[in-house]
């Protein structure tokens, strides 16, 4: 219980949340407050007159993508034939019932798996029966057509010619977008950060003594004991109740003295440097650097390590990307803010915390964006294009989260009247249309009001029975 203990001090003292809601709302309905908002308002003012100037100074491309065959392969001898150059038509005529799907449409990208090996994936448009083939990245399987065989040598595509479609300057625009607000060079995280489930600052370090210290305030309430009380729910509640106040006297006490005392001051500042040098750092240390140091300091601190969930209901990754925003943006980091914000939206996270009992309190998180006057939905939507020239640190957005946070949008009509121009335009490449179609559908699904979700799923389904047959093959609902 003493770990549980040390971590609920340590986000009461950094935030607090209400039980319907994860973040705390200030007095102008945002997770960020007046002061905060008015400081990326100005980054924000300089990065949008910088977009204006500037001009599409290059296209950008989709994901190589056309039509291809699919089959299994049946012996090694007849791999050895595919491998010689057997044409499809020759494979069709001798293996007839080795052909298990023609006509796929098949997008080609890379990867890098969790051993650090790199892949080459063909697969088919996203659907309940996706086809997928993956293949170690080499020379020999960057194909645009041709016979692409698995590496095990059970299954193929026949790629008739995968082609890089240009998107039309709309479109372009609004990845650039991205580019624009969210700098490419920049991390959330300095090179090297580790990732740690619960990081505790050394016993034997400054920070620990300063920590002691600081919480050695008289009349701390007991953390109830799971197996002593006979309903720990209503018991935790007590706790937390007394525990709030406890704690409010002890910071106010705890301030008063770090304004006198020169020496409690030093022993903070020699832990500030000591955790610099060791990479050692908690929300305790960040949350008193910040207070009493400086927010700067107190950021720095938090990008050297990497907050990992010890479980699924675990929202200490989401409080620590949230504690960075609001430092980033005190400390005019747009391009951190932004990162972070953004992974908050789309519960990017090394292990996500979004089932289902965190789900009804977790929020969007977008009208932050939208009050700050940037073109959020652009963003968005931006984020949600698949394009393959652009930086291995372009931001996309996941299609389900951002679906849910375009469900929060202030004007819906216009919204749902833009998805439809774009899921219905030819001019656009296949894959990132029905990217689009899923964003739409992910978007109509959290509609609070269920006469607008059905009016939008109904529109949703009007439009899909105007695509392709292939592509309506894969949007098909059981």
């Amino acid at each position: 219980m003493k770990l549980l203990s040390i971590l609920f001090i340590a986000f009461t003292a950094t935030t607090s949340f209400a039980q319907y809601n994860e973040f705390k709302i200030n007095s102008n309905g945002l997770i960020y407050t007046e002061a905060t908002m008015n400081q990326l308002g100005t980054i924000v003012d300089s990065l949008n007159l910088k977009f204006r100037s500037c001009d599409l100074s290059h296209p950008y491309y989709s994901v190589p993508q056309g039509f291809a065959h699919y089959v299994d392969i049946k012996g090694k001898e007849v791999r050895k034939l595919m491998e010689a150059g057997l044409s499809f038509e020759e494979f069709e005529k001798k293996y007839p019932r080795n052909v298990k799907k023609k006509n796929v449409w098949v997008t080609k990208s890379e990867y890098t798996n969790y051993k650090d090996i790199a892949y080459i994936e063909y697969e088919s448009l996203p659907g309940k029966h996706q086809l997928s083939i993956s293949v170690k990245d080499k020379k020999s399987n960057h194909k645009t057509s041709g016979w692409l065989i698995s590496d095990d040598g059970t299954e193929a595509f026949y790629l008739l010619s995968l082609q890089s479609i240009e998107l039309p300057y709309d479109y372009a625009r609004l990845v650039q977008y991205v580019d624009c607000m969210i700098d490419t060079t920049a991390t959330i995280f300095f090179a090297g950060a580790k990732g740690e489930v619960y990081e505790q600052v050394a016993e034997n370090s400054k920070a620990h003594d300063f920590i002691k210290w600081a919480e050695s305030f008289p009349g701390r309430p007991e953390y109830p004991d799971y197996d002593k009380v006979e309903n720990f729910d209503s018991a935790y509640e007590v706790f937390q109740s007394k525990f709030h106040v406890w704690d409010s006297l002890r910071l106010l006490h705890v301030d008063d003295l770090m304004q006198t005392s020169r020496y409690w001051k030093g022993v903070l500042t020699d832990a500030r440097d000591e955790a610099f040098e060791s990479r050692n750092s908690d929300p305790r240390l960040e949350f008193y650097v910040g207070r009493y140091l400086s927010s700067a300091d107190a950021l720095k601190l938090m990008r050297g390590r990497k907050v990992i969930g010890g479980c699924s209901q675990d929202q200490s990754p989401r409080y620590h990307a949230m504690n960075i925003c609001r430092l980033a943006a005190e400390t005019a980091q747009w391009d951190i803010f932004l990162r972070s914000h953004l992974d908050i939206m789309n519960d990017r996270f090394e292990r996500v915390s979004d089932g289902s009992y965190a789900y009804a309190g977790r929020k969007t998180y977008l009208k932050e964006l939208e009050e700050l006057d940037i073109p959020a939905i652009d963003l968005l939507l931006g984020t949600t294009l698949r394009v393959e020239n652009v930086s291995d640190n372009h931001y996309f957005g996941s299609i389900n989260r951002t679906g849910r946070a375009l469900a929060d949008t202030a004007d819906k009509a216009a919204l749902e009247k833009r998805l439809i121009a774009m899921m219905s335009d030819p001019a656009l490449d296949p894959y990132n249309r029905v990217l689009l179609t899923y964003l739409f559908d992910n978007y109509a699904y959290n509609l609070d009001d269920e006469t607008q979700k059905g009016a939008a799923l109904a529109t949703l389904n009007k439009v899909i029975a105007t695509m392709p047959e292939y592509m309506r093959e894969v949007l098909k609902r059981d």
